[in-house]
């Protein structure tokens, strides 16, 4: 694949991947499939012209990207920017910003990228890709890195500094794309509608996956088995007779053919189920529970 926009100005990378996911049940977005690998990978992927790449986030990256996190952790978007920009060492003339729940990063970048090719006014910080609404996409931005390094400096660690905040002083112009789509992931609809329209689209349209698609997930399980041990004690329940990744599974599906909320409701109904038959494969219940949710659409 070419890279995109030839005569674009040199520019670095951060990816702001940080987040609770609140509104995804804690799932890490970085890792969301889909239908082509983690959605980091096609976020970084959609960067692969920069001359340095930076995630910013508890998450696993590939070989050749830096990773740092906001100190303290927690302190929202401004705060992964500024730890993004004190990881370069030598920071490129611009700097492109992104979120990590970008399912069109590779188009959209393209289209940020191509009109940087075609000139950025001079009075101009920075460019931005613009949503319906007409509203500035901030991490959908191209920036030049003197002036967003400026504005840093001016909040400190970022920690609970709002994006409009940060970026206040710059001179920022709109960018209105043809064709990318600048949505990103919240829900778990957003997550279904993703799918659908990742899915229907011809193969010439969807980024080829890579080695990065292929990254490893991880997790820090370092607290499960202790709790499930002390939970288990408490209700008297065999601690080895509880597949958490069976759970989760389940709960998975649940959330995303049905309603998140009922995750945790049926994984009550399969504890019942079980305990109701001590004998039952607790897989084939749990099987029996999923043939009762919505056909995925």
């Amino acid at each position: 694949m070419p890279d995109p926009a030839p005569h674009a100005p040199a520019f670095d990378a951060i990816v702001v991947a940080g987040g609770r996911g609140s509104r995804l049940g804690g799932v890490v977005k970085a890792d969301l499939d889909l239908g082509s690998g983690r959605l980091l990978a096609g976020v970084l992927d959609a960067a692969r012209a920069a001359r340095t790449r930076v995630v910013v986030g508890d998450v696993a990256v590939p070989d050749g990207v830096l990773l740092t996190r906001e100190d303290p952790p927690g302190g929202g978007p401004a705060s992964g920017v500024v730890a993004g920009l004190r990881a370069l060492a030598r920071p490129s003339p611009w700097t492109l910003l992104l979120a990590v729940d970008l399912p069109d990063a590779p188009a959209a970048v393209a289209e940020l990228l191509a009109a940087a090719s075609a000139g950025i006014p001079a009075v101009a910080d920075g460019l931005c890709l613009l949503d319906e609404g007409g509203r500035l996409q901030w991490l959908l931005g191209l920036y030049r890195t003197d002036a967003l390094a400026r504005a840093a400096d001016a909040v400190g660690t970022g920690h609970d500094v709002s994006m409009r905040r940060l970026l206040s002083p710059l001179r920022l112009e709109g960018v209105r794309p043809r064709r990318a789509d600048v949505g990103d992931v919240d829900t778990w609809e957003d997550v279904s509608t993703w799918r659908r329209r990742l899915g229907s689209r011809p193969a010439a349209q969807l980024a080829v996956p890579s080695e990065e698609a292929r990254m490893p997930r991880t997790e820090d399980r370092s607290s499960w088995r202790p709790f499930i041990e002390r939970a288990s004690a408490a209700a008297g329940v065999d601690p080895a007779s509880v597949d958490e990744d069976l759970i989760l599974g389940l709960t998975a599906d649940i959330a995303h053919r049905s309603v998140r909320p009922m995750a945790p409701v049926g994984a009550f109904i399969l504890g019942v189920a079980a305990g109701g038959h001590p004998d039952a494969d607790v897989a084939s219940l749990a099987d029996r529970l999923r043939a009762s949710l919505p056909k995925e659409s």
